[in-house]
């Protein structure tokens, strides 16, 4: 289960580093080499460099929306409606017959419910009632879609479905449409125990639930499904994976394609993860990192999104480096103090740093800074927690403000000289603080996922609004989309 976020603000005295940190001068130039030979080899083959994608507007009318329950929640409510379909992104309601409820805001035309139990084992739940109202209390104008409670137990009449075995592919009740507000959820504890557990629950219907995004003319979506770090259309979508040496780390260190895989997703069928991987022997020379990056600087305002997940451990070796986990978007630094830099992030300090003890989350937006000396200009905010597993991570670029969302809540509103003033390649890395390694010279390899991006160009969109679009991607089974 994902850990409730402390988001206690904490203004270290130390400098903070950064993924600019350093010269990123030969990044930019490898980036060019990289861009141009895209080019060539797009003219040589006629092949388009975009695809121009419509779609419907998305109906999961449950995004985001508020959960409540018989009895108090074990996690986050939040997580019922968050679009993440892990069996270990889970809420527990006590033992026995119990339920929990959606408010989809306003009556809708619903025609089908999905429903995610807790399935890593296989198990069955009990009871299974699906209710829907606009009466909040449920004492009148119910309708009932799905019961597998075949002798009245639960006392909301004889049902008539089968029992099932829960899995990743979740259950899927299609219905008549009815018009409701609510819909109310039951179950009865499980083969397995007397508890009762949720990963996700989608309500899908005409309307929109409130979670319908302004009109988006030109968007890039990306769900990473590629064969591997040398797989072709990886260049084909504008998408780069770092090779050679140089900052940020420790000096010495080497960024390698092998350190990007593509794996199967366990917990949603045909899709792919992409894993990012760094490894250190507490050398320079023994330090090896992860970085992918977009060919083409070419966004600026609008909305940023990447479901993340993260780490606070290697996944073999001791554990206690300055491992920098990240999500962000930057510019060129044509020259020291250049006032265009733009750089905006995302970073786990999963073992601390930068002045912060404790793990913490630190959003940053650049104004410049300098190299020789070393200087820079910018404005941080570090939130102390545990960020392990899963995360939707969103940044908002528009009307003078940039802001920073985590699973929904807003983390920190940076504006004013910070605001991006050039367009800037979106970005994932995973690197080593070279002040922060262990002495020991024992390899220790630590990694995070990355299941999909989203960039909507010039349009702000919700958080909600950003899980509805990728979910309606998912639906058209729509992997890739690039119209900037």
């Amino acid at each position: 289960m994902q850990m409730q976020v402390d988001s206690t603000v904490v203004k270290p005295t130390l400098s903070k580093g950064g993924c600019a940190m350093l010269s990123w001068n030969t990044r930019w130039s490898v980036r060019r080499w990289s861009l141009m030979v895209l080019v060539m080899s797009l003219l040589l083959l006629g092949t388009p460099i975009y695809k121009e994608v419509s779609y419907a507007a998305p109906s999961n009318l449950a995004a985001g929306k508020s959960v409540t329950a018989s009895q108090p929640i074990t996690g986050s409510p939040s997580i019922v409606t968050d679009g993440n379909k892990s069996s270990d992104n889970y809420v527990g309601v006590t033992e026995n017959l119990q339920w929990i409820q959606i408010d989809l805001g306003q009556s809708y035309s619903l025609n089908q419910v999905k429903l995610w139990h807790y399935f890593a084992d296989g198990r069955t739940y009990r009871d299974v009632i699906v209710r829907l109202s606009n009466d909040a209390s449920f004492s009148g104008g119910v309708t009932t879609v799905f019961n597998n409670d075949t002798n009245n137990s639960a006392g909301l009449g004889f049902g008539s479905h089968a029992e099932y075995s829960e899995s990743s592919a979740g259950k899927t009740i299609d219905f008549s449409a009815v018009n409701a507000r609510y819909v109310r959820l039951y179950s009865n504890g499980s083969s397995a125990n007397i508890y009762n557990h949720y990963v996700e629950v989608e309500v899908w219907g005409e309307g929109s639930g409130g979670v319908t995004p302004p009109v988006v003319t030109h968007a890039l979506f990306n769900d990473f499904n590629y064969s591997g770090p040398f797989d072709s259309n990886i260049g084909l979508h504008n998408w780069v994976i770092r090779t050679g040496s140089g900052a940020p780390g420790p000096v010495g260190t080497s960024w390698s394609a092998s350190n990007i895989s593509f794996h199967d997703d366990a917990s949603l069928a045909s899709n792919r993860i992409m894993r990012l991987k760094a490894s250190t022997n507490g050398t320079g020379a023994g330090t090896s990192q992860a970085e992918i990056y977009t060919s083409s600087m070419k966004f600026r305002e609008g909305t940023y999104a990447a479901r993340v997940r993260f780490t606070d451990a290697p996944i073999s070796g001791p554990d206690g480096d300055g491992i920098v986990e990240t999500f962000f978007t930057i510019s060129a630094l044509r020259y020291d103090n250049d006032p265009l830099y733009s750089e905006l992030d995302f970073e786990l300090l999963a073992n601390g740093g930068w002045g912060v003890s404790q793990p913490a989350m630190w959003n940053t937006s650049w104004y410049t800074y300098s190299n020789s000396p070393w200087s820079k200009d910018n404005l941080y905010s570090a939130h102390v927690g545990n960020y392990t597993g899963w995360h939707t991570l969103v940044m908002v670029v528009s009307g003078g403000e940039v802001k920073y969302y985590l699973d929904g809540s807003l983390l920190s509103t940076h504006g004013g000289k910070y605001y991006p003033r050039t367009n800037m390649s979106i970005n994932f890395n995973l690197w080593f603080m070279a002040e922060q390694l262990m002495g020991t010279s024992t390899p220790r390899t630590y990694e995070m996922d990355v299941d999909w991006v989203y960039h909507a160009k010039n349009t702000a969109l919700t958080p909600a609004q950003v899980q509805a679009v990728v979910q309606n991607y998912r639906n058209l089974s729509i992997r890739q989309a690039d119209n900037i």
